[in-house]
């Protein structure tokens, strides 16, 4: 029995990173409180590696109303932060996750 599993993701920065957050999510569904615990590696990783070198993952905490709001029928508000702000929007239990430039992220936490 092991304890984790890890996953190798490869492609670029966006394409990785949509591809981890999607994965926390899941895994935090069926193991409430993981994210906490790498919660810091999460954030610090590919820091800075775009063109743009202002590459980065922001955070907001949500209480249980605000949550199911910002999650919108079936996704669909997330849908439209990430259309709208080109960010990566994510919800790992209560907290939302924006990835991407400085831009696009300052973008997704102002909609």
């Amino acid at each position: 029995n092991k304890e984790y599993e890890k996953l190798a993701i490869f492609g670029s920065v966006r394409g990785r990173r949509g591809a981890e957050l999607k994965v926390l999510s899941a895994v935090e569904t069926k193991v409430p409180g993981y994210y906490e615990r790498i919660r810091d590696d999460v954030l610090s990783r590919d820091k800075g590696k775009d063109e743009s070198e202002t590459w980065g993952t922001d955070t907001m905490v949500f209480q249980d109303d605000e949550l199911s709001y910002a999650l919108g029928k079936q996704g669909g508000t997330r849908k439209k932060l990430e259309r709208s702000s080109g960010a990566i929007v994510q919800y790992v239990g209560h907290n939302a996750l924006f990835s991407g430039t400085r831009h696009e992220r300052r973008q997704a936490r102002e909609y």
